[in-house]
């Protein structure tokens, strides 16, 4: 059996003093989608900052394809193929949405291409020349994914990409998920709509206050489960 793509082990995660992460251990197989649910300050994002690298973490504690990469910076991360589409976007407003996409690709190209992002994201080719600040919030979204695509990632980070929109923008951009994945890229999305992060997971993982309460195939757990794992009932 092939070594896990992403490995974490006992991983912790601080902000100054306070701890975030408490001994978070999960795998991330080559071609999989994992979940990572829980409320409001449970660790995802912390966890998904910690595997970019944009959190230190103790050495050891993160492996890519085996190699340890516990406190590399995020430039190098991205050059591995390890890439976020972060929370709120982040976009550079300033600059059209083409120049916004072509920045994703500055430290590493590959399969995705301008062209095939416009495939996928046929709103973002009609909109190519405008400032990234004029679009709508789900256009944005667009655009943040197709930034992250832009760097050929083998492993994509996605932050709560639904939050904030509409349900049938969250059902545009979810239904691009398997089509990326078909490209063998890993994926981990961190979510706290349940339906939305079952729907697209093979496996699920549910964090509580930083700890890890509960993980398993989306067919195989109960609603209780995920209910006393979500809320610590």
């Amino acid at each position: 059996m092939s070594a896990p793509l992403l490995e974490t082990e006992d991983l912790t995660a601080f902000y100054g003093d306070f701890q975030a992460l408490f001994g978070i251990s999960l795998t991330v197989n080559a071609g999989e989608t994992v979940a990572i649910i829980g409320a409001n300050s449970a660790g995802k994002s912390t966890f998904l900052k910690a595997v970019a690298g944009l959190l230190p973490s103790p050495p050891g504690a993160i492996r890519f394809e085996g190699e340890n990469i516990g406190g590399a910076r995020p430039f190098n991360n991205v050059g591995r193929g390890i890439v976020l589409v972060p929370e709120g976007r982040r976009l550079f407003p300033s600059l059209t949405v083409e120049e916004n996409l072509l920045i994703g690709g500055y430290r590493r190209r590959g399969r995705w291409t301008l062209s095939r992002v416009y495939e996928l994201f046929p709103i973002l080719a009609e909109r190519r020349g405008q400032p990234a600040a004029i679009l709508s919030g789900g256009q944005q979204q667009m655009c943040a994914v197709g930034r992250a695509l832009m760097g050929d990632p083998r492993l994509l980070l996605c932050d709560e990409i639904s939050l904030g929109l509409a349900p049938i923008v969250i059902r545009d951009i979810y239904a691009v998920l398997p089509t990326i994945k078909g490209e063998g890229t890993a994926l981990i999305v961190v979510e706290q709509d349940i339906v939305q992060a079952l729907a697209v997971a093979d496996r699920v993982y549910c964090f509580q206050e930083g700890r890890m309460t509960l993980t398993g195939r989306p067919a195989a757990l109960t609603r209780e489960a995920i209910h006393a794992a979500y809320f610590g009932t």
